[in-house]
């Protein structure tokens, strides 16, 4: 059990024996998968430690090595190390609109859907903008990678298959209705 100082409106992440949660309290906190009990206080576990993000954040960590990677409330998108505890880069869009999509990682690319109604895609390494693609409406479901291609939902009602390299659109749907549920993708099929 793990208490922190505000709402955690995001999914856990793991990787290995470690656990990552973003919350709406401005920080990222690591905690170990097996935690061990310590005498001061019942919310503070052996080896948990936590970076300060800013602001507060609703989306899930993305991970890759020693790297995660998330939007925040406040219109930033950071990659931190979390073995050294240490921010490696910054992405602020141009237009000032909180994330509230998680981001998905593939090939050194992340892709991340903003507020902004843009489909960003940045250098893992980083954090330059490799290409952005544009939509009607926000985008609040987090993009799913298949291959060489990234599918994002938007709030305009539209599903988009982008290429992953160069987020030039190779199909598109249109559903109807806005989305803010991310696409799932089983068995050859997106759903």
């Amino acid at each position: 059990k793990f208490t922190i100082e505000n709402m955690i409106q995001c999914s856990p992440t793991i990787i290995d024996d470690r656990v990552f949660i973003a919350g709406c309290d401005g920080k990222l906190h690591v905690l170990p998968l097996q935690p061990g009990a310590t005498p001061d206080a019942p919310t503070r576990l052996a080896g948990q430690q936590s970076i300060e993000i800013q602001d507060p954040t609703g989306t899930t960590p993305a991970a890759v090595g020693a790297h995660v990677y998330f939007g925040t409330q406040g219109s930033r998108f950071l990659c931190i190390d979390w073995q050294k505890l240490e921010k490696v880069w910054s992405f602020e869009p141009r237009r000032k609109q909180p994330f509230q999509a998680s981001a998905s990682v593939s090939d050194g690319i992340v892709i991340v859907g903003g507020r902004d109604r843009v489909v960003h895609a940045l250098d893992a390494k980083t954090g330059d903008e490799r290409w952005q693609f544009p939509t009607r409406s926000r985008i609040d479901a987090s993009p799913v990678i298949v291959a060489s291609r990234v599918f994002v939902a938007s709030g305009d009602g539209r599903l988009y298959g982008l290429n992953l390299k160069t987020g030039a659109p190779e199909w598109e749907y249109e559903a109807g209705g806005g989305f803010t549920a991310s696409p799932a993708v089983a068995q050859g099929r997106l759903v």
